[in-house]
């Protein structure tokens, strides 16, 4: 029985061993914990390295030597605003005599970046929140004009390759920025827009607004959100084609199933408002061509024509269509 006994102890300590915490030099700790126990002066309630574990996937500190500097260096892993994964690499300088420390370079995949980003960057990793209501107040709201449409659903519907942002002036304003594509003469030109956000009682307003690299005025701001909000392509694209496609706007359903979806809107040889709708999708490994077009009349639409790869198609082909795209 003792040697039994001797056996099991010898097993639960090799185990207690190997599952321990992996050990770092006392002067990787120290210098490790001078940067990750101490706060940016922007944000003093918060310690750096709470901020970071909590922000970053896979965080990872490192404390090394480079000549003389003793430098505590920082990696972690985040989903950028594009939604793609992304890399982070700070490197601090510390001074072990009086436990400070100062951000010396940063990178983000690799790629060094620019000091002024820097505590717009910090901003979105100490203060998540802040960012995040600003950008709500924008999308989820709407301009006193076209009160029963959201920001963000018809920005959505009327631009291409839309992009929102979040920034925070010199001033400590909050600023939410806007691009995105559309057709004007048959162009296709980006617009920027700006906004002012007031965080306090969830509001806004315009401040700036860019289009083809060139600023424009309120009088052309007032046009533009004319055509977004009172456009007959809006109207196309944020209805639901039949009470059964309930969950998804025909905006949303074709711009998220075909490849390259293109919006357009004209008037006929016998003056009727056509909105037309071109797009490919992948049918049985096959590129397949789509081409609708509907027609406006008293405000409401209905299917006018539709075609797939140049053949002219019926109505109920075009709601086999639809099951495809909603399933």
């Amino acid at each position: 029985m003792k040697k039994t006994f001797v056996i099991t102890v010898l097993i639960l300590m090799l185990f207690s061993v190997v599952s321990a915490q992996r050990l770092a030099p006392r002067e990787s700790t120290r210098f490790i914990n001078i940067v990750s126990e101490g706060s940016f002066n922007n944000f003093p309630d918060t310690s750096i390295g709470e901020a970071f574990e909590s922000y970053f996937e896979a965080p990872r500190w490192r404390y090394y030597r480079e000549g003389s500097e003793d430098i505590v260096e920082f990696t972690g892993n985040f989903t950028d605003e594009n939604g793609e994964k992304a890399s982070l690499t700070m490197k601090f300088y510390v001074n072990e005599s009086d436990e400070t420390f100062v951000l010396q370079f940063w990178a983000i995949n690799g790629t060094p970046q620019d000091n002024s980003d820097q505590y717009n960057f910090l901003l979105k990793i100490f203060v998540p929140d802040r960012s995040s209501r600003a950008l709500s107040v924008v999308r989820e709201g709407y301009f006193y004009d076209y009160p029963e449409s959201l920001i963000g659903e018809s920005f959505a519907n009327f631009f291409s390759d839309g992009y929102w942002d979040y920034f925070v002036t010199f001033d400590d304003e909050d600023v939410v920025e806007f691009t995105g594509s559309f057709y004007l003469d048959d162009q296709l030109v980006e617009a920027l827009f700006q906004f002012l956000v007031y965080l306090e009682d969830r509001t806004f307003e315009t401040v700036y607004l860019e289009v083809a690299g060139e600023s424009k005025d309120a009088d052309y701001l007032a046009f533009i959100l004319d055509s977004i909000f009172a456009s007959q392509i809006s109207i196309v694209k944020n209805s639901y084609f039949d009470t059964y496609y309930y969950w998804m706007t025909l905006g949303e359903a074709f711009d998220g199933f075909f490849t390259d979806p293109y919006w357009n809107y004209f008037l006929s040889t016998e003056n009727q408002e056509i909105v037309e709708f071109f797009g490919t999708f992948d049918l049985g490994g096959v590129p397949a061509e789509v081409y609708v077009q509907f027609e406006i009349a008293d405000g409401d639409y209905y299917l006018y024509y539709w075609e797939m790869d140049e053949y002219p198609e019926s109505i109920n082909s075009f709601y086999l269509l639809l099951e495809l795209i909603y399933k």
